[in-house]
């Protein structure tokens, strides 16, 4: 299976959500094994100086909230001229090209 490029995620989720607006600004970033590993260590830093001290339940809530596969973090930022402009963020997963559900929030 090939991995998909940044093109391709981007496409994936602006077919994903439907209806994008003309004039919508897309982006993504790929989260390799190095960006990953860094993203891990910041929730953990997030986690122990919001007072989470147990390492098991830091582990549990990094497993919960950050991937181990490579995924491409999608950003469309909407918005006209003058109104307020949202931001929606997605994870298209690099080997399979599928938009991944959002973890929940316990």
């Amino acid at each position: 299976m090939q991995e998909i490029d940044q093109k391709a995620a981007i496409m994936l989720v602006i077919e994903h959500v439907g209806e994008v607006p003309a004039g919508t600004r897309c982006s993504a970033v790929l989260f390799d094994a190095e960006r990953i590993r860094r993203e891990k260590e910041f929730h953990a830093r997030l986690y122990r100086n919001n007072g989470i001290d147990d390492p098991e339940e830091v582990r549990r809530m990094i497993n919960q909230n950050v991937r181990d596969e490579p995924y491409w973090l999608v950003s469309l930022k909407l918005g006209d001229q003058g109104m307020p402009t949202s931001t929606l963020l997605h994870r298209v997963d690099v080997r399979s090209g599928k938009v991944l559900d959002e973890p929940e929030v316990q």
